[in-house]
């Protein structure tokens, strides 16, 4: 049992420092934001199947040792990529069981020529990281940003994470985005950009933004939700589920197991918005995405074992 002191106030006690909202890190003028809760689709057996024939557990422990982040264990990720202005780039953020510092001053060991290392609030390393220019930023204890850009890019940032400057999602994106619980949310806030001909140009000729969210779904599927908004002609409905069952038809289609979705394809459409559901079974996805992505991700990691031919979807390493 405590006692205070006779007559004395309470000893105050410091709260620690609170973690930024991932979300609330990315600065506006996005072209696509994604936000993710890794942990949870590592922990859900379909999305974990699916992670693992893209990312196997190998080569997951092999990026642990390197960085001190291990991917698994993420509990939050944020991502936008910018492609209009002068800086132009992308930005991640990360928050989970790590050391920020540490993952900083990991960072600045690679980087050749090294351009900054600061001692600071926000210990921040920048330079040339496998041939990009990178910026890595401790932004909380737990929290660490990674920005593949200009150093003007991580100054608007770092300007967003002081509220100086507006976020991403704000707005009508951030309503958008209210609306889906999701382990995995990406939405582009700006028209696709696809060619003036074809059936999918008219249909989506006044399409303004584009959401897709992911979840598990039971043991083997995952659960998958496309959302459009702009201005749709009447009988929007048929000619999106038309779309699909030809999609489903296609090579791609039938390697991502779209035709075996169609069972569970849901279309629902009004004058200014559309939505599109279906389950795809975890293992046909895992496979189909494998195929398409793995050499993607493995250049992206700067792993080129990840490019081998895909691992099974149990994740087993190659």
């Amino acid at each position: 049992m405590t006692v205070a002191a006779c007559g004395g106030p309470p000893p105050v006690v410091a709260e620690a420092p609170r973690e930024p909202d991932v979300r609330a890190v990315l600065p506006e003028g996005a072209s696509l934001v994604v936000v993710a809760r890794p942990r949870e689709l590592f922990e859900a057996e379909p999305s974990a199947r699916v992670l693992r024939s893209l990312l196997p557990d190998a080569q997951l422990e092999s990026l642990r040792v390197q960085h001190g982040i291990d991917l698994r264990t993420i509990d939050r990720l944020a991502f936008a990529t910018y492609d209009a202005g002068e800086a132009l780039g992308s930005v991640v953020v990360l928050q989970g069981p790590f050391r920020a510092e540490v993952a900083v001053a990991e960072a600045a060991h690679r980087m050749l020529p090294r351009e900054s290392l600061t001692d600071t609030p926000r210990p921040r390393a920048g330079g040339v990281l496998r041939g990009a220019r990178m910026d890595v930023v401790a932004l909380g204890a737990h929290t660490l940003l990674l920005v593949d850009g200009p150093p003007e890019l991580t100054a608007r940032v770092l300007r967003t994470v002081d509220g100086a400057s507006p976020p991403a999602i704000a707005g009508p994106v951030q309503q958008v985005m209210a609306r889906h619980g999701e382990p995995l949310v990406g939405i582009r806030p700006i028209p696709l950009e696809l060619p003036a001909s074809g059936p999918v140009a008219l249909l989506l000729a006044e399409e303004e933004s584009m959401l897709i969210a992911i979840a598990p779904s039971g043991t083997s599927a995952i659960h998958v939700t496309i959302d459009l908004t702009g201005e749709f002609p009447p009988g929007a409905d048929a000619n999106f589920r038309q779309l699909i069952v030809s999609l489903a038809q296609s090579t791609m289609g039938t390697a991502l197991g779209l035709r075996g979705a169609l069972g569970t394809l849901s279309v629902t459409a009004t004058p200014t918005a559309v939505s599109l559901t279906a389950d795809l079974d975890a293992d046909e996805l895992a496979r189909g995405l494998g195929l398409l992505f793995r050499a993607e991700i493995a250049d992206a990691l700067g792993d080129p074992t990840l490019g081998d031919s895909p691992a099974p979807p149990q994740g087993t390493a190659n």
